[in-house]
């Protein structure tokens, strides 16, 4: 399939969320202090959604249970509080727009 763009660098800014669909699941393309993420709408504790998610300093806290993930890494930020980290995707940049390779 290769390269499948999300979004046009120019949209991009700090607070910046989007939910789009891939394959039967949903994920958010987000940006905060300046680096862009994707990661799955699902709280890997038990599956809530994730895109009304609170976000300062690189933690998203679960707006269901309140679980903090740090999103530079993508696992929780007590490990005592959910064993699993975040489903992420790699980014890649072409051109002026971010997306995922996916010719795997």
């Amino acid at each position: 399939m290769g390269f499948v763009a999300l979004e046009k660098l120019h949209q991009l800014h700090d607070g910046y969320r989007r939910v789009f669909r891939l394959a039967g699941r949903e994920w958010i393309l987000l940006q905060e202090e300046g680096k862009v993420y994707c990661i799955a709408n699902q709280c890997p504790h038990l599956q809530a959604p994730l895109a009304q998610a609170s976000i300062a300093r690189h933690v998203l806290r679960c707006p269901s249970h309140g679980i903090e993930f740090d999103l530079r890494t993508g696992m929780p930020v007590d490990p005592r509080s959910c064993r699993h980290a975040l489903a992420r995707l790699p980014l890649i940049y072409e051109g002026n727009q971010i997306g995922l390779d996916l010719t795997a």
